[in-house]
C-alpha cells in the first residue's frame, strides 16, 4: 500500500492542479485508504487496496458533475492530512496538533481554494504530493526535510509550468 501511496503521491505532485479529476480521485483514494485503516473495515492488503481505489473511481467521477464543489472538498482532505502528517513525517513535535488546529487548515484551505482557485490548488497539491512522498518513501541520508523541501519546489515548479504554458495564446 506504501508504494500506491508514494505513486499516488507523486502524481499530484507533479499534475495536481491540471487534471483536476485526477487530483480528486487521488485525495479519494487517500480518503478512503485512511477510513479503512481507521475503521478496520478490511481484512487484508488486497482488501482496503479495492476499497482505496473504488473510493478514487467514485470521487473521480463526481468531479465530472461537481466540479468545485468536489475539488473544494479534496482541498478541505488535503488540507486537514497535511496539518495532521506532516509533523511527523518530518520529525518534528506533534503535540500542538489537535482536532481543532487540523479542522481550521483543512477549512482554510476549502475557502482558498474555493475563492482564488488555481494557485492554492498548485501549492495545496504540492504539499500534499510531497508529504505522501515524504511519509511513505524511506528516505536514507538525505533527510526527511531536504527531501520535502526539494520536493515541494520541484512540484511548485513543474504545475506552475503547466499552468502557464497551458493557457492560450492572446497575441
Amino acid at each position: 500500500m506504501s508504494l500506491l501511496l508514494v505513486v499516488v503521491g507523486f502524481i499530484i505532485l507533479v499534475i495536481g492542479h491540471q487534471a483536476s479529476w485526477l487530483f480528486v480521485g487521488g485525495v479519494s483514494f487517500l480518503a478512503g485508504s485512511l477510513i479503512a485503516d481507521q475503521l478496520q473495515i478490511v481484512r487484508a492488503d488486497i482488501e482496503m487496496i479495492i476499497f482505496s481505489l473504488t473510493c478514487g473511481l467514485l470521487g473521480a467521477l463526481l468531479v465530472v458533475y461537481l466540479r468545485k464543489f468536489m475539488i473544494t472538498l479534496a482541498a478541505f482532505v488535503s488540507g486537514g492530512y497535511i496539518c495532521f502528517y506532516l509533523p511527523a513525517a518530518l520529525g518534528w513535535n506533534t503535540n500542538w496538533i489537535n482536532w481543532v488546529v487540523v479542522a481550521l487548515v483543512a477549512f482554510a484551505c476549502a475557502i482558498l481554494t474555493f475563492v482564488l482557485g488555481v494557485i492554492p490548488l498548485i501549492v495545496i497539491s504540492s504539499l500534499l504530493g510531497a508529504t505522501l512522498i515524504t511519509q511513505y518513501m524511506l528516505i536514507g541520508p538525505i533527510g526527511s526535510v531536504s527531501m520535502f523541501i526539494v520536493l515541494c519546489i520541484f512540484g511548485l515548479l513543474v504545475q506552475w509550468v503547466l499552468w502557464h504554458y497551458s493557457k492560450p495564446d492572446t497575441a
